[in-house]
């Protein structure tokens, strides 16, 4: 019965906890962030509901500690979702091991640790009014 008592508290405890858990970025087993310089775009024709369509992956270049690297995305996206341009300077995650092989670092987390943030704050501080209201 007291464990049910605390639950409101150990859920809270655990989101809060889970917000600081780093993000895995794609496939990159030994990741390093850098920022790079978006050279051009590769273009792949791809088949969605019968009817075809353009998908494109960043081309960019970047430094590493063995010389400067030019590489293409493997992550194809449609056009109409693609939105860098030539010139733009972007966040990457590259593996140490394999340099050419990255994967763009966009702030998509940064939703996720906010929300489980404020769930978590939210739910230990209701239950703590509750709990000086109730005794």
């Amino acid at each position: 019965m007291q464990f049910l008592l605390w639950l409101p508290v150990l859920i809270g405890a655990g989101c809060i906890a889970a917000a600081f858990i780093p993000v895995r970025r794609g496939h990159i087993s030994h990741p390093v962030v850098t920022t790079g310089v978006v050279v051009g775009s590769r273009t792949q024709t791809v088949w969605k509901n019968r009817s075809e369509t353009q998908a494109l992956a960043p081309v960019i270049r970047y430094e590493t500690p063995g010389g400067e690297i030019t590489a293409a995305s493997r992550y194809y996206v449609p056009e109409w979702q693609y939105s860098h341009r030539t010139g733009d300077r972007v966040r990457i995650c590259y593996d140490r091991t394999q340099p050419d092989l990255f994967c763009l670092c966009d702030d998509g987390g940064a939703w996720r640790k906010t929300a489980l943030l404020t769930f978590g704050i939210g739910s230990i501080a209701a239950y703590a009014v509750l709990w000086l209201q109730y005794r």
